[in-house]
C-alpha cells in the first residue's frame, strides 16, 4: 500500500523543509512525495533543491506562478497513475511521525471506506478538526459544509481511484478546495478518526482563523466566481451546492 503526499509550495522554502523532514521521518516507509514549486523565481529554494536525495521525492517547478490548485492538479496527474492513496499536505503543515502508519491501519480495519479524515492540529496538540463522534462516516456536503457537524480543516487521505477524474478548479487560484472535496463527496462519504496526523502553524490557535483571510469584497467576488465554476462543472444541479453558496452569501451580508 503506497501513499502519495502532494505538497504545493509558494515562497516558503523554510516551511517546506520542515514538511519534507516530517515525511522522511515517517514510521511507515511506503510513500512518495510530489512537491510542486509555484514560485519558480524564488532563489531561496536552491539549497533545498540540491539537498533532495531520496528517490521517493519528486520535485517539480511551474514555469510561472499558476496558483495552488494548478500545482495540486499537476501532482494529481502523476499520483493517480500508480498510487493507492493520496494525501494533501500544505507547505506550512507537517506530518506527525505515525501519520501514515495510523492511516495504513485505518484502511486495513475499514476496507470498504475510500476517504479517511483525521485531525489537523496545532503544534500544541490541540485539534483544529472537530466532529461529534469518532470512527463514523459523514457526508461532506451536508454534515461538513452545511450543518457544520464537522468543523475545521482536516487531514484527507483519499483512494486514488476516487480522484481519477476529479481536479481542483484552476480558475480559482487562491484555494477554495472545498469544490474539489464536494465532487469527491458526491461519490463517497468521509470516515473520521480522531488522530492528530497533521500539525500546522498557518492558523491562529485562539480564533481558528487563517492568517490569510480575505477582505469581504474579495470574498463576494470569489462567491460569484464559484457560482460560475459550479455551473461549468454542473454542480448547480445539486441542491447542497446551492444551499452552501446561499449560506456563505448570507453570512457575508450579515457581517457587512
Amino acid at each position: 500500500m503506497r501513499f502519495t503526499i502532494i505538497t504545493p509550495t509558494h515562497k516558503r522554502a523554510d516551511k517546506l523543509t520542515r514538511a519534507i523532514e516530517s515525511v522522511l521521518g515517517q514510521t511507515y516507509a511506503e510513500w512518495r512525495m510530489i512537491i510542486v514549486n509555484d514560485s519558480p523565481e524564488d532563489i531561496s529554494y536552491a539549497p533545498l533543491e540540491q539537498d533532495i536525495a531520496d528517490r521517493r521525492i519528486t520535485y517539480l517547478k511551474n514555469e510561472e506562478n499558476s496558483g495552488v490548485n494548478f500545482s495540486r492538479n499537476r501532482a494529481l496527474d502523476i499520483a493517480v497513475r500508480d498510487s493507492d492513496w493520496v494525501i494533501f499536505l500544505d507547505d506550512d503543515d507537517y506530518l506527525t511521525p505515525d501519520a501514515l502508519a495510523t492511516l495504513h491501519d485505518l484502511i486495513l480495519a475499514h476496507p470498504k471506506e475510500t476517504w479517511f479524515v483525521t485531525n489537523r492540529a496545532y503544534a500544541s496538540g490541540k485539534s483544529a478538526t472537530k466532529f461529534p463522534k469518532p470512527d463514523t462516516t459523514y457526508s461532506y456536503a451536508w454534515d461538513y459544509l452545511i450543518t457544520k457537524k464537522g468543523e475545521g480543516d482536516a487531514t484527507h487521505c483519499i483512494n486514488a481511484k476516487i480522484v481519477t477524474n476529479v481536479r481542483f478548479s484552476t480558475r480559482i487560484k487562491q484555494a477554495e478546495e472545498w469544490i474539489f472535496f464536494f465532487q469527491i463527496g458526491l461519490k463517497t462519504h468521509m470516515f473520521y478518526s480522531p488522530h492528530n496526523s497533521t500539525l500546522t502553524d498557518g492558523y491562529d490557535e485562539a480564533s481558528g482563523l487563517n492568517f490569510r483571510t480575505r477582505p469581504r469584497k474579495k470574498q463576494l467576488e470569489m462567491l460569484s466566481l464559484i457560482a460560475q465554476e459550479g455551473f461549468n462543472l454542473h454542480l448547480l444541479y445539486h441542491p447542497t451546492f446551492c444551499i452552501y453558496l446561499l449560506l456563505r452569501f448570507v453570512r457575508l451580508s450579515i457581517k457587512g
